[in-house]
């Protein structure tokens, strides 16, 4: 007789994912099991699949760790709201890790993780089974899967350092064993191989949705997706000069994008993209197609509604999980992760609508008080869209992923000569931002500047001997890309290099400093997108020390300094969770968290 085997989606039991009997595994995911037998016969079968990936990968759990992951241990993140009542969130702002924080759960990564590679092994079956099916159709679902994949692994490993690593389908409970942790390094290497073998394969672009709410070459993985991926994962193992080509595949794929779609005399009303280059008298850049912050009118706030309000999925995106529920469509997933921290700024359950997390104090006062930490003027519009600050500017709420739009328009009589109005949503339905055009660009300009000498500029001689000023090209590339990402921040009626408040080269004429104004820039540009902690990792990992996350995160702990934290590189990552370690015999704990097994009263719930 021949036995059905059942489909059980995510199951990793033994990977410590929590589980404590058969019975709790099997709880895991939702009960939907699918027979071996009378399914993965068809196209449709694998497309409803696919759609399934995605689904998961929007779920609250998958959010809420690329926030708390990626910014909540930064300098740019502080307790919001009522924060000091959710106890995970608490003890992470304070730098207290625990190993049964809730946050250390990676359930949800690795469930679709197994989602991945089952999809990935099943789909040339089903090309033997269904013609229509073809074997280009396979590989490009092949590699759609391996790039969502390896972006959770990489989630992972930035947040974990060495976490178990497999690449096999785990479709019911008896091919379920535990699996040591394997290094984080050679985990991103793995993945860089993975990806360079399958991007080829990938579709360059899918037909244009008619739909204003989902786009279907931003909210699924294309060939420009995994090129950023690839970019991000080479830049984080030093591998520079493929940093420099996968973001110039990106930045080149954009380029011809703006010339095929928008250089036919669209005007700035419609919020165009326009070409940014920097040049002087020695040195011409290339040019970048980004969104100005000015719009044809008098006020400001362009770039920001274009690519975090309105519908979203903007020229700029190059992946971003598509949210669109309006409070009527139970099908439609809604953004509660970002709501529930970022907020959603509307009088809601007596709590006015904000998140939980919030900008740090001396973020939200660097342009009244004139500090100029981190913005260098008061004419950048990202100090003004990327939050809303109260009138003292001493507490300012996440304007990110939760406001629909935000116009910035000039004001007498204020600490600044301009004010910020904003409108909120409804309905928590911001979509995530994972890639974007500047990112790329960012990351380019970082790997650059570690491929140049020490100056920008050198003393030389040409080919008869006369002295010569010899150009860096490496570091005067690195420079003219953060300068077309802040120059369309600066709110000016122009894209030009005349604006007084345009940074200036003669004022980054060492690697140090260009260095620095890399990582300022990221920082400016990508304020609460779950970038900012990476950054400091991955600045800490390259010069092998914690020196940068010590002298930048602990003035906004107040009960630690930079003599008590980030005492050794195993510091910057989380620990293992408890249940995790207590049901994986080959994943042991962190030396660095010891042993905090005892403390069971700690709330795995807030």
């Amino acid at each position: 007789m021949k036995t059905n085997k059942i489909i059980t989606w995510g199951l990793v039991a033994a990977l410590g994912l929590g589980m404590t009997s058969c019975g709790d595994f099997l709880n895991i995911e939702p009960k939907h099991f699918v027979s071996e037998d009378n399914f993965w016969n068809e196209k449709t079968d694998i497309d409803q699949m696919v759609t399934g990936v995605y689904t998961s990968l929007q779920n609250d759990g998958i959010i809420e760790r690329c926030i708390m992951w990626g910014e909540t241990r930064s300098d740019n993140v502080a307790g919001g709201l009522k924060y000091d009542g959710r106890i995970n969130i608490y003890r992470v702002l304070k730098e207290n890790l625990l190993s049964n924080n809730a946050y250390t759960t990676w359930i949800n990564f690795y469930s679709v993780i197994n989602k991945c590679n089952t999809i990935i092994e099943m789909a040339p079956v089903v090309s033997e089974r269904d013609p229509v099916y073809t074997a280009s159709d396979v590989r490009a679902t092949q590699a759609e899967m391996a790039c969502i994949r390896d972006l959770c692994y990489f989630y992972l490993v930035r947040a974990f350092k060495d976490v178990p690593y497999y690449t096999h389908a785990i479709r019911d409970e008896s091919q379920a064993v535990s699996i040591a942790p394997t290094s984080g390094d050679s985990i991103v290497r793995c993945l860089i191989t993975d990806l360079e073998g399958h991007v080829n394969n990938a579709l360059k672009a899918y037909p244009k949705d008619k739909s204003s709410l989902y786009n279907s070459n931003r909210n699924r993985i294309t060939q420009n997706a995994i090129y950023a991926l690839l970019a991000d994962l080479c830049l984080w193992d030093n591998q520079y000069q493929k940093t420099v080509n996968y973001a110039q595949k990106v930045i080149d794929a954009k380029v011809a994008e703006y010339r095929e779609d928008y250089a036919q005399g669209i005007s700035l009303s419609t919020g165009a993209p326009v070409l940014y280059q920097y040049s002087n008298s020695y040195y011409t850049g290339e040019s970048y197609p980004l969104y100005p912050c000015f719009d044809a009118g008098n006020t400001f706030g362009n770039d920001f509604n274009a690519i975090f309000g309105g519908n979203q999925n903007s020229f700029e995106s190059l992946f971003e999980l598509a949210y669109t529920y309006d409070g009527s469509d139970a099908n439609y997933l809604s953004n509660n992760a970002a709501g529930a921290l970022y907020g959603n700024h509307l009088q809601k359950d007596g709590n006015d609508g904000k998140g939980f997390l919030a900008a740090v104090e001396a973020l939200v006062n660097d342009v009244p008080q004139k500090s100029y930490r981190l913005f260098d003027h008061d004419k950048d519009c990202r100090f003004y869209t990327s939050m809303n600050a109260d009138d003292e500017y001493t507490k300012g709420y996440i304007a990110k992923f939760v406001a629909s739009s935000k116009t910035v328009s000039t004001v007498s009589g204020k600490q600044t000569p301009y004010i910020a109005s904003y409108s909120a949503r409804i309905y928590n339905n911001r979509n995530w931002i994972f890639y974007r055009l500047t990112d790329v660009m960012l990351m380019q300009a970082e790997a650059l500047v570690e491929m140049g000498g020490d100056n920008l500029n050198s003393a030389g001689t040409d080919e008869n001997g006369n002295p010569i000023t010899v150009i860096d090209q490496n570091l005067m590339k690195a420079f003219s890309l953060v300068w077309s990402v802040n120059r369309r921040s600066i709110m000016s009626n122009s894209n030009t290099t005349d604006s007084p408040q345009a940074l200036n080269v003669s004022n980054y004429q060492t690697k140090s400093m260009l260095r620095e104004l890399v990582m300022k820039e990221r920082r400016r540009e990508l304020l609460f997108e779950g970038k900012r902690w990476f950054d400091i990792i991955r600045r800490c990992h390259r010069e092998g020390n914690t020196a940068y996350a010590r002298a930048n995160v602990p003035s906004k702990i107040s009960s630690g300094s930079s003599s008590t934290l980030f005492i050794n590189y195993e510091s910057l990552y989380w620990p293992y969770n408890r249940d995790e370690v207590r049901n994986n015999n080959l994943l042991n704990q962190k030396p660095f968290y010891g042993s905090d097994d005892d403390d069971d009263s700690y709330s795995k719930t807030n």
